[in-house]
């Protein structure tokens, strides 16, 4: 995959002050997802949800995959809040890989969007929104390409923000630029971006992830990730060049999948910037009409 553009914006506003407490709070629900079972794992989430009264339905799936010989099953959670005519869909994966604690890839993405559940369940929405926990990323993003096959609001999709590996780093890193199904976003993003502080990373070439899913659908979509600093330029590289090199190998990408994917690499820091860039995103894009 040929890299096309990349580009970096540094600015010097000051971040939220609510930061520190906010990064706490999540770090304490990923040490409470990680190691777990795929059961467990959903069954942590929809213990949180009932606990703050939050509403959420589910939407069970199967499928038969050419490399397993085995049927595979996953269970979507989605917490719908708001009304309008406008849908806005924010999604993490729920699964990790087998033997791999699945901390930052993704228990990090799972925390954030339960801290934007808890904030946000009494905001004042102008469209509908979908927090979504997908299933099933890990063996070819079943559980968010189920959810699109039964998507409802295809002709009023706003956007969709994935989160994918949140926890590590001080950079947001934000793709895959172009092609079209970014252009209502990506500047909404780059506002954020600004509004926040950031030192914010956007490029053509993007990890496969549950973004792809609304992509290959023509649905507007973004895919949010933390980085540790100078791993976005070293993950474009390799997903263009395809080359591992011990250098230049990005450090988010040495521990997942494996079973040192733990939330001792993580910090509270980096998934306070996921939320904090994240929430200014959300409330950026309900003031669109």
């Amino acid at each position: 995959m040929k890299k096309i553009l990349i580009s970096v914006f540094v600015i010097f506003a000051l971040p939220s002050q609510l930061l520190p407490q906010t990064g706490a709070e999540l770090m304490r629900f990923v040490k409470q997802i990680e190691g777990k079972p795929p059961e467990g794992r959903r069954q942590f989430i929809k213990d949180q949800l009932r606990r703050w009264k939050v509403r959420y339905h589910t939407m069970a799936f199967q499928a038969n995959l050419p490399f397993r010989d085995s049927l595979v099953r996953g269970e979507n959670i989605i917490v719908p809040m708001g009304k309008g005519k406008k849908k806005i869909i924010v999604g993490a994966h729920s699964d990790a890989v087998p033997k791999s604690p699945g901390a930052n890839d993704n228990g990090g993405g799972v925390a954030v969007v339960l801290g934007l559940i808890k904030g946000l369940m009494d905001y004042q929405w102008n469209h509908k929104v979908d927090f979504c926990f997908f299933d099933q990323e890990e063996g070819g993003l079943l559980g968010s390409k189920e959810f699109v096959k039964k998507y409802k609001d295809k002709e009023n999709h706003l956007a969709m923000i994935n989160l994918d590996v949140e926890g590590t780093g001080d950079e947001v890193f934000v793709g895959p630029v172009g092609g079209g199904d970014d252009n209502v976003i990506m500047p909404i993003a780059r506002k954020a971006a600004k509004r926040t502080g950031y030192t914010f990373i956007e490029a053509t070439v993007y990890p496969p992830s549950d973004y792809m899913s609304f992509a290959n659908a023509k649905l507007e979509n973004i895919s949010v990730s933390v980085l540790p600093k100078g791993d976005a330029d070293k993950l474009v590289s390799f997903l263009s060049n395809h080359k591992v090199n011990t250098d230049t190998y990005p450090q988010v990408m040495k521990v997942m999948h494996t079973p040192h994917d733990s939330s001792a690499y993580m910090s509270p820091k980096a998934l306070g910037i996921s939320f904090e860039f994240t929430r200014t995103l959300l409330m950026l894009l309900n003031e669109t009409k």
